[in-house]
């Protein structure tokens, strides 16, 4: 066995610990909301959302059962270091499987915004598959290796398995730009809901596959410590948060390509003005002792103009098709007092 540096080895676990339990507390609130904003999603969505949450709970308990067992239970003896214990290869099918099926859902929305374009979908498919069958396979072989020293003989397999993840997130990230990008229409406000778009598929593919190649680097120039564990223990927290947080920004971004809802107060009395300032109604009105009230009359023209498209989410709700993308009041309210 190497010589042991607690710092990179059992510190990189005790932080790469921490940081998962950071993002997993970030995963539960999300999680809320999604079930709370989201009551109409299809049952095999909800379902899914559930079954990850599931999951990426089992992996931290797995990852803080490892790290006890280092830290605590073996204490004294450094060189239980150089084993590995069941529940740290455990995590690793965890995190196959929980990876496997985020991929498939990124994969699904850009098999539909792509309107079926079997060359992306594939390539995504591919990557995704070899990432979800190297994991399974490195965890599998890893039960009968004794120690970590010893894992290099696999390493091919990680190798394999952590770069086809890098393709895979950048197809996907570049995918999604792409076709967004191509759903621009000209109208300010929907342009903008795609720049939003644009910026969290980015964001996801960014964070995801920069997880990704740091794990595969600190693997090749250290596999002697953990540092390459820890950034591992991250990254499946960081696919289900991008997850999460797509589908919870899909209410907020219909809410804002429906256009706003203004109200204003009306009152029995006189000398009330109603003016418009950059678009928006503004309503003032001056108190007097007379007793003689007027009728508001009021009439409104409106001319809307609708686009609308497939949601971009990935997830059609019955009830909101179409989905408004833009909306415009040509002529501004009229009134008589």
């Amino acid at each position: 066995m190497p010589e042991v540096s607690l710092n990179n080895t059992l510190g990189a676990a005790f932080l790469g610990t921490i940081a998962t339990s950071c993002f997993y507390g970030i995963t539960v609130v999300q999680t809320y909301i999604y079930y709370k904003r989201n009551g109409t999603d299809p049952a095999y969505l909800q379902a899914l959302v559930f079954f990850l949450w599931v999951m990426d709970s089992l992996h931290l308990a797995l990852v803080v059962h490892a790290v006890y067992f280092y830290a605590v239970t073996n204490f004294t003896n450094v060189f239980m270091l150089d084993i590995p214990i069941w529940s740290i290869l455990s995590q690793i099918l965890v995190t196959g499987v929980s990876d496997g099926a985020v991929r498939g859902v990124f994969c699904h929305r850009v098999w539909r915004l792509s309107n079926r374009n079997y060359v992306l979908v594939v390539a995504i498919s591919i990557s995704s598959l070899i990432v979800f069958s190297g994991s399974i396979a490195f965890a599998v072989k890893g039960f009968s290796i004794p120690t970590f020293t010893a894992l290099s003989e696999i390493s091919d397999i990680l190798y394999i398995s952590l770069g086809s993840g890098v393709v895979a997130d950048v197809l996907i990230a570049g995918s999604m730009c792409f076709l967004l990008a191509k759903r621009r229409t000209g109208f300010t406000r929907t342009d903008s809901i795609v720049r939003v778009l644009m910026m969290y598929s980015i964001n996801t593919g960014a964070l995801t596959s920069m997880a990704a190649l740091l794990t595969l680097l600190c693997y090749a120039s250290m596999p002697n410590n953990f540092i390459f564990i820890a950034f591992y223990f991250v990254l499946p927290k960081l696919f289900l948060n991008s997850l999460l947080a797509t589908l919870n920004a899909r209410q907020p971004l219909r809410e804002s390509g429906s256009g706003d809802m203004v109200s204003f107060p009306l009152s029995a009395t006189t000398n009330s003005r109603l003016s418009f300032s950059a678009g928006r109604p503004q309503f003032t009105q001056s108190l007097t002792n007379r007793d003689d009230q007027r009728n508001l009359q009021i009439q409104i023209q409106t001319t809307t103009d609708t686009k609308s498209d497939p949601d971009p989410h990935g997830v059609v709700d019955e009830e909101l098709k179409p989905w408004p993308v833009y909306a415009r009041t040509e002529t501004p309210i009229a009134f008589a007092v």
